[in-house]
Protein backbone atom coordinates (compact mmCIF):
# COMPACT_ATOMS: atom_id res chain seq x y z
CA UNK A 1 0.00 0.00 0.00
CA UNK A 2 1.41 3.63 -0.85
CA UNK A 3 2.32 5.59 1.90
CA UNK A 4 0.35 8.39 2.62
CA UNK A 5 1.88 11.63 1.76
CA UNK A 6 3.43 13.97 4.35
CA UNK A 7 3.10 17.89 4.76
CA UNK A 8 6.04 20.29 6.17
CA UNK A 9 5.75 23.92 6.46
CA UNK A 10 8.84 25.47 5.45
CA UNK A 11 10.46 22.95 3.32
CA UNK A 12 13.55 24.24 0.99
CA UNK A 13 15.07 20.98 -0.56
CA UNK A 14 13.40 19.27 -3.64
CA UNK A 15 15.53 16.54 -2.45
CA UNK A 16 13.52 15.81 0.88
CA UNK A 17 10.26 15.42 -1.50
CA UNK A 18 11.30 12.12 -2.36
CA UNK A 19 13.60 11.39 0.88
CA UNK A 20 10.07 11.85 3.40
CA UNK A 21 7.87 11.25 1.04
CA UNK A 22 6.34 15.01 1.05
CA UNK A 23 2.97 16.33 -1.16
CA UNK A 24 4.36 18.30 -3.48
CA UNK A 25 2.78 20.48 -5.68
CA UNK A 26 4.08 20.45 -9.49
CA UNK A 27 6.12 23.37 -10.65
CA UNK A 28 8.09 21.65 -12.93
CA UNK A 29 6.33 22.05 -16.10
CA UNK A 30 7.54 26.27 -16.33
CA UNK A 31 11.13 23.95 -17.29
CA UNK A 32 10.52 24.80 -20.83
CA UNK A 33 9.06 28.48 -20.65
CA UNK A 34 12.26 29.40 -18.17
CA UNK A 35 14.33 28.22 -20.93
CA UNK A 36 13.22 30.52 -23.59
CA UNK A 37 15.36 33.35 -21.24
CA UNK A 38 18.92 32.73 -20.18
CA UNK A 39 19.39 35.37 -17.11
CA UNK A 40 16.37 35.21 -14.93
CA UNK A 41 15.40 37.38 -12.11
CA UNK A 42 11.97 36.49 -10.12
CA UNK A 43 10.11 38.15 -7.34
CA UNK A 44 7.81 36.89 -5.37
CA UNK A 45 6.94 37.60 -1.50
CA UNK A 46 8.52 35.78 1.60
CA UNK A 47 6.79 32.28 1.94
CA UNK A 48 5.99 31.69 -1.94
CA UNK A 49 7.99 28.21 -2.55
CA UNK A 50 10.84 30.25 -3.97
CA UNK A 51 13.73 28.15 -2.21
CA UNK A 52 12.20 25.30 -3.08
CA UNK A 53 11.86 26.06 -6.71
CA UNK A 54 15.59 27.32 -6.88
CA UNK A 55 15.94 24.12 -5.30
CA UNK A 56 14.47 21.87 -7.82
CA UNK A 57 16.09 23.99 -10.88
CA UNK A 58 19.35 23.12 -9.26
CA UNK A 59 18.89 19.43 -9.34
CA UNK A 60 17.14 19.27 -12.55
CA UNK A 61 20.16 21.15 -14.22
CA UNK A 62 23.28 19.49 -11.77
CA UNK A 63 25.38 17.18 -14.48
CA UNK A 64 26.42 15.39 -11.02
CA UNK A 65 23.09 14.52 -8.70
CA UNK A 66 23.17 12.82 -5.62
CA UNK A 67 20.23 10.68 -6.52
CA UNK A 68 18.97 9.49 -10.15
CA UNK A 69 17.31 11.87 -12.09
CA UNK A 70 14.15 9.02 -12.07
CA UNK A 71 14.25 9.00 -8.35
CA UNK A 72 14.63 12.58 -7.81
CA UNK A 73 11.69 13.38 -10.24
CA UNK A 74 9.22 10.67 -10.28
CA UNK A 75 5.56 11.41 -10.66
CA UNK A 76 6.27 15.33 -11.81
CA UNK A 77 5.64 16.30 -15.19
CA UNK A 78 9.47 16.65 -16.19
CA UNK A 79 9.98 13.46 -15.78
CA UNK A 80 8.12 12.50 -18.72
CA UNK A 81 9.76 15.26 -20.60
CA UNK A 82 12.65 15.99 -20.10
CA UNK A 83 14.45 19.25 -21.63
CA UNK A 84 17.75 18.73 -24.16
CA UNK A 85 19.21 20.53 -21.19
CA UNK A 86 18.45 18.45 -18.28
CA UNK A 87 21.89 17.73 -16.56
CA UNK A 88 23.89 19.42 -18.34
CA UNK A 89 25.30 22.23 -15.95
CA UNK A 90 27.86 22.49 -13.24
CA UNK A 91 25.88 24.44 -10.36
CA UNK A 92 26.89 26.98 -8.50
CA UNK A 93 23.94 27.84 -5.90
CA UNK A 94 23.69 30.97 -3.22
CA UNK A 95 21.24 31.26 -0.39
CA UNK A 96 21.86 34.98 1.02
CA UNK A 97 19.74 34.18 3.93
CA UNK A 98 22.12 32.07 5.22
CA UNK A 99 24.46 35.19 6.03
CA UNK A 100 23.91 36.01 9.79
CA UNK A 101 25.84 39.17 10.38
CA UNK A 102 25.42 42.42 11.89
CA UNK A 103 25.94 46.12 10.00
CA UNK A 104 29.67 46.01 11.76
CA UNK A 105 30.75 42.31 9.95
CA UNK A 106 28.22 42.52 6.62
CA UNK A 107 31.47 42.16 4.23
CA UNK A 108 33.03 39.90 6.30
CA UNK A 109 30.30 37.71 6.17
CA UNK A 110 29.39 37.73 3.09
CA UNK A 111 32.22 36.80 1.70
CA UNK A 112 33.25 34.29 4.09
CA UNK A 113 29.54 32.60 2.68
CA UNK A 114 30.62 32.57 -0.71
CA UNK A 115 33.92 31.32 -0.01
CA UNK A 116 32.40 28.25 1.55
CA UNK A 117 30.21 27.76 -0.71
CA UNK A 118 32.53 28.24 -4.04
CA UNK A 119 35.00 25.53 -2.03
CA UNK A 120 32.08 23.34 -1.47
CA UNK A 121 31.67 23.77 -5.66
CA UNK A 122 35.17 23.00 -6.06
CA UNK A 123 35.17 19.53 -3.96
CA UNK A 124 31.87 18.51 -5.88
CA UNK A 125 32.68 19.07 -9.15
CA UNK A 126 36.82 17.72 -8.29
CA UNK A 127 36.33 15.34 -11.18
CA UNK A 128 35.61 18.37 -13.94
CA UNK A 129 37.80 21.13 -12.43
CA UNK A 130 41.80 20.93 -13.32
CA UNK A 131 43.24 21.30 -10.17
CA UNK A 132 45.14 23.93 -10.95
CA UNK A 133 42.54 25.53 -11.69
CA UNK A 134 41.12 24.62 -8.08
CA UNK A 135 44.16 26.01 -6.40
CA UNK A 136 44.08 29.11 -7.85
CA UNK A 137 40.63 30.31 -7.02
CA UNK A 138 41.25 28.74 -3.52
CA UNK A 139 44.04 31.37 -2.69
CA UNK A 140 41.84 34.10 -3.80
CA UNK A 141 40.04 36.29 -1.11
CA UNK A 142 38.02 38.83 -2.73
CA UNK A 143 34.47 36.86 -3.84
CA UNK A 144 33.94 38.66 -7.10
CA UNK A 145 37.68 38.11 -8.18
CA UNK A 146 37.16 34.29 -7.24
CA UNK A 147 34.26 34.07 -9.42
CA UNK A 148 35.69 35.44 -11.99
CA UNK A 149 38.90 33.33 -12.19
CA UNK A 150 36.46 30.31 -11.50
CA UNK A 151 33.99 30.64 -14.43
CA UNK A 152 36.86 31.95 -16.77
CA UNK A 153 38.25 28.27 -15.93
CA UNK A 154 35.53 26.89 -16.93
CA UNK A 155 34.75 28.22 -20.20
CA UNK A 156 38.64 27.10 -21.20
CA UNK A 157 37.41 23.90 -19.88
CA UNK A 158 34.60 24.10 -21.99
CA UNK A 159 32.33 23.82 -19.21
CA UNK A 160 28.94 25.22 -18.29
CA UNK A 161 28.04 26.98 -15.42
CA UNK A 162 24.60 27.65 -13.93
CA UNK A 163 24.26 30.08 -11.23
CA UNK A 164 21.47 30.05 -8.89
CA UNK A 165 20.74 33.08 -5.86
CA UNK A 166 18.32 32.56 -3.62
CA UNK A 167 17.24 35.39 -1.83
CA UNK A 168 19.20 37.67 -3.16
CA UNK A 169 18.03 40.67 -1.29
CA UNK A 170 17.85 39.03 2.20
CA UNK A 171 20.33 40.37 4.34
CA UNK A 172 20.05 43.95 2.50
CA UNK A 173 16.66 44.50 3.20
CA UNK A 174 17.22 43.58 6.86
CA UNK A 175 19.97 46.64 6.81
CA UNK A 176 17.28 49.05 4.93
CA UNK A 177 14.37 48.08 6.92
CA UNK A 178 15.79 48.09 10.45
CA UNK A 179 17.91 51.49 10.91
CA UNK A 180 21.30 49.98 8.94
CA UNK A 181 20.09 52.70 5.74
CA UNK A 182 23.76 54.19 5.68
CA UNK A 183 25.41 50.52 5.99
CA UNK A 184 23.34 49.93 2.79
CA UNK A 185 23.86 52.57 0.62
CA UNK A 186 27.92 52.03 1.61
CA UNK A 187 27.29 48.11 0.23
CA UNK A 188 25.37 49.02 -2.51
CA UNK A 189 26.75 52.20 -4.17
CA UNK A 190 29.96 52.66 -6.02
CA UNK A 191 33.02 50.56 -4.73
CA UNK A 192 30.90 48.63 -2.01
CA UNK A 193 31.63 44.99 -2.00
CA UNK A 194 27.93 44.08 -2.64
CA UNK A 195 28.21 46.24 -5.96
CA UNK A 196 31.23 44.68 -6.86
CA UNK A 197 29.69 41.23 -6.59
CA UNK A 198 26.61 42.00 -9.20
CA UNK A 199 28.76 44.19 -11.67
CA UNK A 200 31.22 40.85 -11.84
CA UNK A 201 28.09 38.80 -12.52
CA UNK A 202 27.16 41.39 -15.23
CA UNK A 203 30.43 41.35 -16.82
CA UNK A 204 30.83 37.77 -16.64
CA UNK A 205 26.96 37.38 -18.56
CA UNK A 206 26.79 39.55 -20.97
CA UNK A 207 29.64 39.03 -23.43
CA UNK A 208 28.73 37.59 -26.97
CA UNK A 209 30.25 34.25 -25.68
CA UNK A 210 29.68 34.54 -21.93
CA UNK A 211 31.48 32.68 -19.21
CA UNK A 212 27.76 31.85 -17.14
CA UNK A 213 25.67 30.45 -19.08
CA UNK A 214 22.61 30.59 -17.19
CA UNK A 215 21.40 32.50 -14.21
CA UNK A 216 18.74 32.55 -12.07
CA UNK A 217 18.50 34.53 -9.07
CA UNK A 218 15.07 35.39 -6.48
CA UNK A 219 14.43 37.77 -3.54
CA UNK A 220 11.21 39.53 -2.91
CA UNK A 221 12.01 43.16 -3.56
CA UNK A 222 14.09 44.80 -6.77
CA UNK A 223 15.09 47.51 -4.70
CA UNK A 224 18.75 46.34 -4.12
CA UNK A 225 19.21 44.78 -7.93
CA UNK A 226 18.40 48.49 -9.01
CA UNK A 227 21.08 50.33 -6.32
CA UNK A 228 23.79 47.35 -7.36
CA UNK A 229 23.49 46.95 -11.06
CA UNK A 230 20.88 49.42 -12.65
CA UNK A 231 18.77 46.57 -12.82
CA UNK A 232 21.04 44.05 -13.96
CA UNK A 233 20.02 45.36 -17.62
CA UNK A 234 21.35 42.15 -19.47
CA UNK A 235 18.57 39.75 -17.43
CA UNK A 236 14.79 39.77 -17.87
CA UNK A 237 12.62 40.50 -15.00
CA UNK A 238 9.83 37.91 -15.19
CA UNK A 239 8.19 38.91 -12.65
CA UNK A 240 4.76 40.31 -14.14
CA UNK A 241 4.44 38.18 -16.87
CA UNK A 242 1.18 36.84 -17.45
CA UNK A 243 3.23 33.16 -18.00
CA UNK A 244 4.56 32.78 -14.57
CA UNK A 245 1.80 34.41 -12.53
CA UNK A 246 1.14 30.90 -11.23
CA UNK A 247 4.87 30.04 -11.09
CA UNK A 248 4.85 30.00 -7.59
CA UNK A 249 2.08 29.65 -5.10
CA UNK A 250 -0.92 27.21 -5.33
CA UNK A 251 -3.93 27.73 -7.88
CA UNK A 252 -7.61 26.65 -6.36
CA UNK A 253 -7.11 23.36 -8.11
CA UNK A 254 -4.18 22.72 -6.44
CA UNK A 255 -6.30 23.25 -3.16
CA UNK A 256 -8.57 21.27 -3.95
CA UNK A 257 -6.57 18.17 -5.35
CA UNK A 258 -4.89 18.45 -2.17
CA UNK A 259 -8.03 18.53 0.01
CA UNK A 260 -9.39 15.52 -1.72
CA UNK A 261 -6.30 13.78 -1.70
CA UNK A 262 -6.42 13.59 2.13
CA UNK A 263 -10.34 13.55 2.46
CA UNK A 264 -9.96 10.06 0.53
CA UNK A 265 -6.86 8.89 2.60
CA UNK A 266 -9.08 9.67 5.86
CA UNK A 267 -6.94 11.89 7.15
CA UNK A 268 -9.18 15.22 6.97
CA UNK A 269 -11.81 15.44 9.04
CA UNK A 270 -13.70 18.59 8.67
CA UNK A 271 -16.17 19.71 6.36
CA UNK A 272 -13.76 19.87 2.80
CA UNK A 273 -16.28 23.36 2.07
CA UNK A 274 -16.32 25.20 4.82
CA UNK A 275 -12.46 24.08 5.44
CA UNK A 276 -11.90 25.41 1.20
CA UNK A 277 -13.99 28.84 2.48
CA UNK A 278 -11.85 29.32 5.37
CA UNK A 279 -8.32 28.74 3.60
CA UNK A 280 -9.44 31.21 0.48
CA UNK A 281 -10.28 33.59 2.60
CA UNK A 282 -7.41 33.59 5.03
CA UNK A 283 -4.60 32.67 1.89
CA UNK A 284 -6.06 33.07 -1.54
CA UNK A 285 -6.07 36.05 -3.82
CA UNK A 286 -2.37 37.01 -5.03
CA UNK A 287 -2.49 38.05 -8.77
CA UNK A 288 1.46 38.75 -10.11
CA UNK A 289 0.03 40.42 -12.86
CA UNK A 290 -2.50 42.70 -14.71
CA UNK A 291 -3.49 40.31 -17.19
CA UNK A 292 -3.70 37.05 -14.74
CA UNK A 293 -6.74 35.28 -14.89
CA UNK A 294 -6.68 33.30 -12.12
CA UNK A 295 -5.23 34.24 -8.76
CA UNK A 296 -3.15 31.91 -6.34
CA UNK A 297 -2.53 31.28 -2.54
CA UNK A 298 -0.02 31.94 -0.25
CA UNK A 299 2.47 28.10 -0.68
CA UNK A 300 3.31 28.79 3.24
CA UNK A 301 -0.42 29.63 4.71
CA UNK A 302 -2.07 26.94 2.76
CA UNK A 303 0.49 23.96 4.11
CA UNK A 304 0.41 25.42 7.68
CA UNK A 305 -3.69 25.45 8.02
CA UNK A 306 -3.40 22.07 6.95
CA UNK A 307 -0.87 20.57 9.20
CA UNK A 308 -2.65 22.75 12.22
CA UNK A 309 -6.15 21.13 11.04
CA UNK A 310 -4.59 17.73 11.36
CA UNK A 311 -2.91 18.25 14.33
CA UNK A 312 -6.23 20.20 16.26
CA UNK A 313 -9.06 18.50 14.10
CA UNK A 314 -10.20 21.57 13.57
CA UNK A 315 -8.93 25.17 13.05
CA UNK A 316 -5.79 25.92 15.40
CA UNK A 317 -5.59 28.96 17.95
CA UNK A 318 -3.23 31.21 15.64
CA UNK A 319 -4.30 31.21 11.99
CA UNK A 320 -1.16 32.99 10.69
CA UNK A 321 2.34 31.20 10.65
CA UNK A 322 4.81 33.18 12.17
CA UNK A 323 7.43 32.54 9.60
CA UNK A 324 5.01 34.77 7.65
CA UNK A 325 4.93 37.35 10.18
CA UNK A 326 8.48 38.34 10.31
CA UNK A 327 9.19 41.51 7.90
CA UNK A 328 6.59 43.49 8.12
CA UNK A 329 6.81 45.06 11.84
CA UNK A 330 10.28 46.47 10.14
CA UNK A 331 8.61 48.18 7.96
CA UNK A 332 7.70 50.83 10.40
CA UNK A 333 10.93 52.66 9.48
CA UNK A 334 9.76 53.24 5.99
CA UNK A 335 6.99 55.48 7.31
CA UNK A 336 8.32 57.00 10.78
CA UNK A 337 11.41 58.49 10.66
CA UNK A 338 12.85 61.01 13.34
CA UNK A 339 10.04 60.86 15.38
CA UNK A 340 7.61 62.34 12.22
CA UNK A 341 5.24 60.24 10.24
CA UNK A 342 5.89 60.78 6.09
CA UNK A 343 3.78 60.52 3.29
CA UNK A 344 3.76 56.78 3.55
CA UNK A 345 1.55 56.63 6.29
CA UNK A 346 -1.79 58.96 4.04
CA UNK A 347 -1.18 55.59 2.00
CA UNK A 348 -1.13 53.23 4.89
CA UNK A 349 -4.25 55.25 5.72
CA UNK A 350 -6.10 54.91 2.29
CA UNK A 351 -5.20 51.25 1.98
CA UNK A 352 -6.84 50.18 5.47
CA UNK A 353 -9.80 52.31 4.97
CA UNK A 354 -10.99 51.79 1.53
CA UNK A 355 -9.00 48.31 1.25
CA UNK A 356 -7.15 49.32 -1.96
CA UNK A 357 -5.40 52.44 -4.09
CA UNK A 358 -4.87 53.32 -7.69
CA UNK A 359 -1.03 52.82 -8.53
CA UNK A 360 1.07 51.24 -11.41
CA UNK A 361 4.08 48.60 -10.06
CA UNK A 362 7.27 49.90 -10.60
CA UNK A 363 9.26 46.99 -11.41
CA UNK A 364 12.70 48.95 -10.54
CA UNK A 365 13.36 51.64 -8.19
CA UNK A 366 16.08 52.58 -6.15
CA UNK A 367 15.75 52.77 -2.30
CA UNK A 368 16.22 56.26 -1.92
CA UNK A 369 13.13 56.68 -4.02
CA UNK A 370 10.65 54.96 -1.67
CA UNK A 371 9.60 58.09 -0.39
CA UNK A 372 7.43 58.27 -4.19
CA UNK A 373 4.24 57.28 -3.28
CA UNK A 374 3.97 54.68 -6.50
CA UNK A 375 7.39 53.16 -5.28
CA UNK A 376 6.34 52.78 -2.08
CA UNK A 377 3.33 51.22 -2.90
CA UNK A 378 4.86 48.88 -5.31
CA UNK A 379 7.56 47.83 -2.60
CA UNK A 380 4.42 46.88 -0.61
CA UNK A 381 2.74 44.75 -3.88
CA UNK A 382 6.47 42.72 -3.78
CA UNK A 383 6.57 42.14 0.16
CA UNK A 384 2.47 40.91 -0.37
CA UNK A 385 0.87 43.36 1.57
CA UNK A 386 -0.83 44.43 -2.05
CA UNK A 387 -2.17 42.49 -4.83
CA UNK A 388 -3.19 43.30 -8.42
CA UNK A 389 -6.98 43.07 -8.43
CA UNK A 390 -7.51 42.39 -12.06
CA UNK A 391 -9.57 46.07 -11.92
CA UNK A 392 -8.77 49.37 -13.59
CA UNK A 393 -10.19 52.78 -12.14
CA UNK A 394 -9.37 55.63 -14.08
CA UNK A 395 -6.70 53.76 -16.40
CA UNK A 396 -4.98 52.56 -13.48
CA UNK A 397 -4.44 49.17 -11.58
CA UNK A 398 -6.10 48.96 -8.41
CA UNK A 399 -4.62 46.94 -6.18
CA UNK A 400 -5.98 45.29 -2.91
CA UNK A 401 -5.03 43.46 0.48
CA UNK A 402 -5.36 40.03 -0.52
CA UNK A 403 -6.39 38.49 1.97
CA UNK A 404 -7.47 38.33 5.96
CA UNK A 405 -4.07 37.07 6.80
CA UNK A 406 -2.15 40.07 4.96
CA UNK A 407 -5.27 42.20 7.08
CA UNK A 408 -4.17 41.12 10.18
CA UNK A 409 -0.65 41.75 9.18
CA UNK A 410 -0.91 45.39 7.58
CA UNK A 411 -3.22 46.24 10.78
CA UNK A 412 -0.05 44.93 12.73
CA UNK A 413 2.08 47.10 10.73
CA UNK A 414 0.30 50.33 11.14
CA UNK A 415 -0.14 49.37 15.24
CA UNK A 416 3.64 49.19 15.49
CA UNK A 417 3.64 52.56 13.89
CA UNK A 418 0.67 54.20 15.99
CA UNK A 419 2.66 52.26 18.83
CA UNK A 420 5.64 54.92 18.13
CA UNK A 421 3.22 58.20 18.81
CA UNK A 422 2.41 57.16 22.18
CA UNK A 423 3.30 55.25 25.16
CA UNK A 424 -0.14 53.11 26.74
CA UNK A 425 0.70 50.16 28.83
CA UNK A 426 -0.87 47.08 28.22
CA UNK A 427 -3.34 48.42 25.77
CA UNK A 428 -3.55 45.51 23.81
CA UNK A 429 -4.96 42.73 26.64
CA UNK A 430 -7.52 45.28 27.39
CA UNK A 431 -8.60 45.54 23.95
CA UNK A 432 -8.50 41.43 23.60
CA UNK A 433 -10.81 41.70 26.67
CA UNK A 434 -13.56 44.60 25.36
CA UNK A 435 -13.46 42.57 21.83
CA UNK A 436 -14.47 39.43 23.71
CA UNK A 437 -16.98 41.40 25.35
CA UNK A 438 -17.91 42.66 22.09
CA UNK A 439 -18.42 39.35 20.51
CA UNK A 440 -19.90 37.47 23.22
CA UNK A 441 -21.64 39.92 25.16
CA UNK A 442 -22.78 42.52 22.99
CA UNK A 443 -21.19 45.39 25.14
CA UNK A 444 -19.97 47.25 22.36
CA UNK A 445 -20.09 50.75 23.91
CA UNK A 446 -16.29 49.91 26.10
CA UNK A 447 -14.87 49.08 23.51
CA UNK A 448 -15.48 51.93 21.06
CA UNK A 449 -14.61 54.48 24.14
CA UNK A 450 -11.70 52.96 24.28
CA UNK A 451 -10.70 53.57 20.80
CA UNK A 452 -11.73 56.94 21.31
CA UNK A 453 -8.91 57.30 24.13
CA UNK A 454 -6.52 56.07 21.74
CA UNK A 455 -7.39 58.72 19.27
CA UNK A 456 -6.83 61.18 21.82
CA UNK A 457 -3.11 59.78 22.84
CA UNK A 458 -2.00 59.91 19.61
CA UNK A 459 -2.00 63.91 18.79
CA UNK A 460 1.19 63.49 16.16
CA UNK A 461 -1.21 61.64 14.11
CA UNK A 462 -3.92 63.42 15.12
CA UNK A 463 -2.58 66.37 13.27
CA UNK A 464 -1.00 64.63 10.58
CA UNK A 465 -4.12 63.34 7.91
CA UNK A 466 -7.74 64.81 7.85
CA UNK A 467 -9.87 64.03 10.95
CA UNK A 468 -12.06 61.94 9.22
CA UNK A 469 -9.41 59.44 7.75
CA UNK A 470 -8.26 59.45 11.44
CA UNK A 471 -11.11 58.10 13.09
CA UNK A 472 -11.78 55.50 10.57
CA UNK A 473 -8.34 54.11 10.73
CA UNK A 474 -8.35 54.03 14.37
CA UNK A 475 -11.58 52.27 14.21
CA UNK A 476 -10.21 49.87 11.24
CA UNK A 477 -7.34 49.01 12.86
CA UNK A 478 -8.33 48.43 16.73
CA UNK A 479 -11.32 46.46 16.11
CA UNK A 480 -8.86 43.91 14.61
CA UNK A 481 -6.77 42.93 17.46
CA UNK A 482 -7.87 39.32 17.26
CA UNK A 483 -9.81 36.71 14.89
CA UNK A 484 -12.87 37.05 15.94
CA UNK A 485 -14.68 38.90 13.02
CA UNK A 486 -13.64 38.93 9.53
CA UNK A 487 -13.74 42.62 9.28
CA UNK A 488 -14.55 44.89 6.07
CA UNK A 489 -14.73 48.44 5.26
CA UNK A 490 -16.34 50.77 2.77
CA UNK A 491 -18.08 47.14 2.28
CA UNK A 492 -20.72 47.02 -0.22
CA UNK A 493 -24.07 46.40 0.58
CA UNK A 494 -27.34 46.68 -1.59
CA UNK A 495 -25.75 49.62 -3.63
CA UNK A 496 -24.22 51.14 -0.93
CA UNK A 497 -20.95 50.96 0.92
CA UNK A 498 -21.18 50.34 4.76
CA UNK A 499 -18.56 52.26 6.34
CA UNK A 500 -17.29 48.71 9.16
CA UNK A 501 -18.70 45.61 8.80
CA UNK A 502 -18.14 42.80 11.47
CA UNK A 503 -18.90 39.23 10.07
CA UNK A 504 -17.98 36.80 12.94
CA UNK A 505 -15.59 34.24 11.67
CA UNK A 506 -17.63 31.29 12.31
CA UNK A 507 -15.94 28.20 11.70
CA UNK A 508 -13.76 29.03 14.35
CA UNK A 509 -15.36 30.15 17.29
CA UNK A 510 -19.15 28.91 16.03
CA UNK A 511 -20.30 30.02 19.70
CA UNK A 512 -20.12 33.73 18.62
CA UNK A 513 -23.18 35.93 19.74
CA UNK A 514 -22.76 39.31 17.98
CA UNK A 515 -22.28 40.46 14.37
CA UNK A 516 -21.69 44.55 13.64
CA UNK A 517 -22.77 46.86 11.24
CA UNK A 518 -21.47 50.34 11.96
CA UNK A 519 -22.04 53.78 10.72
CA UNK A 520 -19.26 56.53 11.56
CA UNK A 521 -19.85 59.74 11.05
CA UNK A 522 -17.36 62.95 11.48
CA UNK A 523 -17.93 66.50 12.07
CA UNK A 524 -15.04 69.12 12.04
CA UNK A 525 -13.87 70.55 14.72
CA UNK A 526 -14.60 73.93 13.63
CA UNK A 527 -18.51 73.24 14.09
CA UNK A 528 -19.72 74.56 17.74
CA UNK A 529 -22.67 75.96 19.10
CA UNK A 530 -25.99 75.32 17.28
CA UNK A 531 -24.75 74.49 14.07
CA UNK A 532 -22.96 71.70 15.78
CA UNK A 533 -26.40 70.30 17.41
CA UNK A 534 -27.51 70.34 13.78
CA UNK A 535 -24.91 68.35 12.35
CA UNK A 536 -25.20 65.17 14.91
CA UNK A 537 -28.58 64.88 14.40
CA UNK A 538 -28.47 64.99 10.55
CA UNK A 539 -25.16 62.44 10.62
CA UNK A 540 -27.50 60.52 12.97
CA UNK A 541 -30.33 60.48 10.59
CA UNK A 542 -27.93 60.15 7.43
CA UNK A 543 -26.41 56.72 9.33
CA UNK A 544 -30.22 55.62 9.99
CA UNK A 545 -30.98 55.98 6.39
CA UNK A 546 -27.82 54.08 5.34
CA UNK A 547 -28.35 51.12 7.77
CA UNK A 548 -31.95 50.77 6.52
CA UNK A 549 -30.41 50.57 2.89
CA UNK A 550 -28.11 48.07 4.25
CA UNK A 551 -30.71 45.95 6.08
CA UNK A 552 -32.11 44.87 3.12
CA UNK A 553 -28.78 43.06 2.01
CA UNK A 554 -30.10 39.48 2.63
CA UNK A 555 -27.39 37.84 1.51
CA UNK A 556 -25.62 39.00 3.95
CA UNK A 557 -27.40 36.89 6.59
CA UNK A 558 -25.35 33.89 5.25
CA UNK A 559 -22.09 36.24 5.96
CA UNK A 560 -23.24 37.16 9.56
CA UNK A 561 -24.27 33.23 10.07
CA UNK A 562 -28.05 35.19 11.66
CA UNK A 563 -31.12 32.59 11.34
CA UNK A 564 -31.74 30.70 9.77
CA UNK A 565 -27.76 30.45 8.37
CA UNK A 566 -26.93 30.37 12.16
CA UNK A 567 -27.49 31.88 15.75
CA UNK A 568 -25.32 35.10 15.72
CA UNK A 569 -27.47 38.31 16.62
CA UNK A 570 -26.78 41.39 13.96
CA UNK A 571 -26.40 44.98 16.20
CA UNK A 572 -26.89 48.08 14.41
CA UNK A 573 -24.20 50.88 15.52
CA UNK A 574 -24.19 54.57 14.73
CA UNK A 575 -21.25 56.31 15.89
CA UNK A 576 -20.71 60.35 15.35
CA UNK A 577 -17.15 61.97 16.22
CA UNK A 578 -16.86 66.04 16.69
CA UNK A 579 -13.14 66.54 16.22
CA UNK A 580 -11.33 63.89 17.97
CA UNK A 581 -14.10 63.40 20.77
CA UNK A 582 -16.86 60.31 20.18
CA UNK A 583 -20.04 62.53 20.61
CA UNK A 584 -22.95 59.90 19.91
CA UNK A 585 -22.55 55.89 20.21
CA UNK A 586 -25.71 54.04 20.14
CA UNK A 587 -27.46 50.92 18.94
CA UNK A 588 -30.02 51.78 16.00
CA UNK A 589 -32.89 49.14 16.43
CA UNK A 590 -35.29 48.72 12.77
CA UNK A 591 -38.89 48.97 13.70
CA UNK A 592 -40.11 46.68 11.20
CA UNK A 593 -38.53 43.83 13.01
CA UNK A 594 -36.06 42.80 10.33
CA UNK A 595 -32.84 41.06 10.23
Amino acid sequence: MEKIKNIQCGVASFADVSRFNLYYVDKTIYIPSIEKTRYIFFVRPRRFGKSMFISMLSLYYDIKPHKPFEELFKGTWICDNRTEEQGKYLVLYFDFSGIRQSADNIQEAFNSYCSLEIRAFLDKYSEFIPAELKKEVTEINIVDEKLSSLAKGLQKANLNLYILIDEYDNFTNTLMSSGGQEKYKEITRQNGFFKDFFRKLKELSGKDNPVITRLFMTGVSPITLDDVSSGYNIGQNISLWPEFNNLLGFTDRDVNDMLDYYINIGEFLIDKTAALDTIKKWFDNYMFCTAASDSVFNTDGVLYLLVEIFNHRGLPPDMIDNNLRIDYGKLQDLVWQNQKLNGNFEVLTEIINTGGCLSVVNKSFAFEELKKRDNYISLLYFFGLLTFSGEYRKGMPYLVVPNEAIKHLVLGYMRAILENAFDLPDWLNKLNKLSQELAYSGDFKPMFQYIENLINQHSKVRDYVDGEAVVKTFHNVYTRVNDFYYVKTEYEMNKGYADIVLFPFYMKYPDMEYAYLIEVKYIKREVEGEKLKNAITSNIEDATTQLVKYGHDHESKKEYHMKPYGTVTLKKIIIVYHGWEMVYCEEWMMDNGEW
